[in-house]
């Protein structure tokens, strides 16, 4: 009984660490065109760095590519409201991805983070979008 108890706990508490990651699809049939290469745009470097040398991203990268993969951050400390800074937070950041046919908005995920951007973050908004949308990867 006694296992049952701190199994319990650790499951409570660990449950607890899993982000959310929040999805929309904005162009239900644009999501379902097949998407066999993007070109990417990013706002901060090291993010940009991380996200462009993950291997499924990596295998998509083309420059004049209809599709963009546009990727958000904003890091709390950059935030300059009273009340942000009294309150505290329980993230420092988050990353959005958009996914754009010509410059119109078909998907979009975002998570928070704590701590730095890295491959885990990355990795789990890539695999989610694979997921949700039609990639191709093979070569034409």
């Amino acid at each position: 009984m006694r296992i049952f108890w701190v199994i319990l706990i650790f499951a409570i508490f660990f449950s607890g660490c899993e982000k959310k990651i929040y999805t929309k699809i904005y162009d239900k049939k644009l999501a379902k065109e097949p998407i066999s290469c993007l070109s990417l745009k990013y706002d901060n470097e090291v993010v940009g760095y991380i996200i462009k040398n993950r291997p499924p991203i990596r295998k998509l990268l083309k420059n004049d590519c209809p599709f963009t993969l546009s990727v958000i951050s904003h890091y709390v400390t950059s935030c300059s409201s009273a009340r942000a800074k009294a309150l505290g937070s329980d993230f420092d950041g988050f990353v959005r991805f958009e996914i754009l046919k010509n410059d119109h908005l078909i998907y979009r995920n975002q998570r928070d983070f704590k701590g730095c951007f890295n491959e885990s973050v990355s990795d789990s908004l890539i695999n989610k979008m694979l997921k949700d949308l039609n990639f191709n990867f093979s070569k034409k």
